[in-house]
């Protein structure tokens, strides 16, 4: 499958590659402090961010501008502009071109009559006497794509220094000729004041090259240097944003697939290093030449697809803008402005601005364990499309043995009388995938691919969940052929299969909860279940109940095996343990309460909870004469 084939088949109102920039000398006038997030109003609507794709974010004066790929719907808007004063409030402004410059054009061997529709990914950086701006136009799908220049002395239209001047191509690609792709250019200066352009997507991955100070052209003879190779099918990395925090330079970049709407599986991972020419290494010390990254944004709640950062530091705050596929608006490609805060060298990407309204970040990781066995559902390599999976040693930490389910719409599903959920890899970002669903076969290795919730034949991606027996559940294909999810083996390396179901032990399945989990409710997507009078510092409180979503209140959950598929529930705040009133007091209607963990074992059933995933991305969370519909949440 090509990329063009796999980017294409989500194309709204735009079409785009990526992304970033930050401008690293002081731009003119004082910046401003982040302003602070509205206040939360329980069931007030989220009012909707600007639309944007590829943002990238400056500030001159007391106005922030946003510039972002170009709307293909209009096919008359190349960069359009944006500016702010408080990051929220959005003024629609003049955009950079109408018409792609002749030089621009002749480059990729388009006219006007066959021009691209949009210019694609901007990056803007201040030189201290003048603003330049990277942008790009490409023949879709190829490495046929320039990355170009044009200049002004001010942002703000009505300033006598406003004007955008065509400075022509900095750099080019073809295929046959280079192994990357000219575009998604991002500007960044180091330390010593020398400048560099970041750029790449797909095919050879991120490049970075010196420039002339001078002329913001390319320096002469400079090479141009690997930043980042994925090691996989496809490359899928675009958009470098660079920005310097203490002795390192940390590189962020947006890995897997854009433009699908609210089907995008784009995420943002970051690498650091002492050289601004790499190489940039994760937390875990792996190369981003070798495939390494450390995720720190992922999409969630409406912000599907969260990608194309830009970084950009203005009066002591880091900023970190991205653009969203929003959920809630069929996909329209949204922005948000978020900040960075460091801890132990690392950076932390803050909640946006104009945060969701849906309590927690996403589907809480879960791993699969099959009945009677130590091993859980895992991928041995991590990493490539169409490897098997297979179960392997436990390992609470392991992002390989790691699983969001979450349940999709059948936009793309047959006649959608089945939409099913996807098992999507922590590690990888690949779907649990069975390649042979469509097919005459009644049975196959289980393995991991590219997520197509976009494609009609993406059936072989999606499952169904059976309660099985003692709190045990079977996991279908929607393909309709009657085939389960069989673990061929209880021991680490037994291969994952499909067969045809016959009620044994070996398709039957229980989820592990990873790590502290919110408790949502299954009906108002703002609450989650928390202890009534409780906080975290104080940890009081025995009164269990559904409450607006605060942070560091008593609502966050551990989910401990207590053998076969079996559960305590604990209060991290508190320590105490989530029990039916059933067993403990014999009221009815039973309702929830917190035990003192020294007596949990004492209302014995009533504190032992199992845990089965519905179809409609909701769980039941139950024990003897209740239960709880939850949704199971990162906090």
């Amino acid at each position: 499958m090509t990329r063009s084939l796999l980017r294409r088949a989500w194309v709204p109102a735009l079409t785009a590659a990526l992304l970033v920039g930050s401008a690293a000398l002081t731009a003119p006038a004082a910046a401003a402090p982040a302003p602070a997030a509205p206040p939360l109003v329980a069931g007030a609507d989220r009012p909707a961010d600007p639309v944007a794709h590829d943002p990238t974010l400056v500030q001159e004066g007391d106005w922030f501008y946003l510039a972002i790929t170009g709307d293909a719907a209009t096919g008359s808007d190349y960069i359009p502009m944006k500016r702010s004063k408080d990051l929220r409030t959005w003024e629609e402004l003049p955009p950079v071109f109408t018409e792609l410059p002749a030089g621009v054009l002749a480059a990729i061997g388009a006219t006007p009559a066959d021009a691209p529709q949009d210019a694609w990914a901007p990056d803007l950086s201040w030189t201290g006497s003048e603003w330049r701006l990277y942008y790009s136009a490409s023949r879709f799908g190829t490495t046929n794509s320039v990355t170009a220049l044009a200049t002004t002395g001010s942002l703000d239209p009505a300033s006598p220094e406003y004007g955008w001047v065509d400075r022509g191509p900095v750099l080019e690609s073809e295929a046959g000729s280079t192994d990357y792709n000219a575009i998604d250019a991002n500007h960044v200066t180091d330390a010593e004041g020398g400048e560099w352009l970041t750029f790449g997507s797909f095919f050879g991955g991120l490049k970075i090259v010196a420039l002339d100070p001078a002329t913001g052209k390319l320096a002469d003879g400079a090479p141009v240097l690997p930043l980042v190779d994925r090691q996989i099918q496809y490359n899928p990395v675009e958009g470098p944003s660079i920005i310097r925090n203490g002795d390192h330079y940390y590189l962020f970049a947006s890995f897997d697939y854009c433009c699908r709407g609210e089907e995008s599986d784009y995420r943002v991972v970051v690498g650091r290093s002492t050289s601004i020419a790499g190489p940039y290494l994760d937390r875990d010390g792996v190369s981003l030449l070798e495939g390494g990254g450390t995720e720190v944004l992922r999409g969630y709640n409406e912000f599907q697809g969260t990608g194309h950062p830009d970084v950009y530091s203005a009066g002591g705050v880091d900023y970190f803008v991205n653009h969203y596929y929003d959920a809630l608006s069929d996909g329209t490609p949204r922005l948000n402005v978020r900040t960075l805060s460091w801890s132990d060298g690392w950076p932390t990407v803050s909640d946006p601005a104009n945060p969701s309204r849906s309590a927690g970040h996403g589907s809480a990781y879960v791993q699969v364990v099959p009945r009677d066995g130590a091993a859980v559902v895992s991928n041995a390599t991590c990493g490539y499309a169409g490897a098997n999976l297979a179960l392997a040693a436990a390992s609470p930490t392991h992002p390989c043995q790691q699983w969001q389910i979450d349940a999709r719409d059948a936009a793309q599903v047959t006649d959608g009388s089945e939409t099913g959920s996807r098992f999507q890899n922590r590690k990888s970002n690949m779907a649990a995938d069975f390649p042979g669903c469509a097919e005459a076969q009644s049975s196959g290795n289980v393995g991991q691919f590219d997520w197509l919730g976009n494609f009609f034949y993406n059936v072989c991606q999606r499952w169904l969940f059976s309660p099985a027996p003692d709190g045990y559940t079977t996991i279908s294909s929607i393909a309709g052929r009657n085939l389960v999810w069989t673990a061929e083996g209880r021991t680490p390396g037994a291969n994952l299969g499909v067969a045809t179901p016959t009620g044994a032990a070996d398709q039957q399945f229980r989820f592990q909860p990873v790590g502290e989990v919110l408790l949502g409710s299954a009906t108002d997507q703002t609450r989650t279940l928390g202890v009534a009078g409780c906080t975290a510092a104080k940890g009081n409180g025995n009164k269990v109940r559904m409450e607006t979503r605060v942070a560091g209140s008593c609502q966050t959950w551990t989910v401990t095996s207590t053998g076969g598929a079996g559960y305590t529930v604990t209060n991290a705040a508190t320590g105490s343990v989530l029990a039916s009133t059933s067993c403990t007091t014999g009221s009815a209607p039973a309702r929830l309460r917190l035990l003192p963990a020294g007596k949990a074992g004492k209302a014995g059933e009533c504190s032992t909870w199992t845990l089965v995933p519905g179809d409609d991305g909701t769980w039941s969370l139950a024990t003897a004469g209740t239960t709880q519909e939850v949704r199971l949440l990162i906090p």
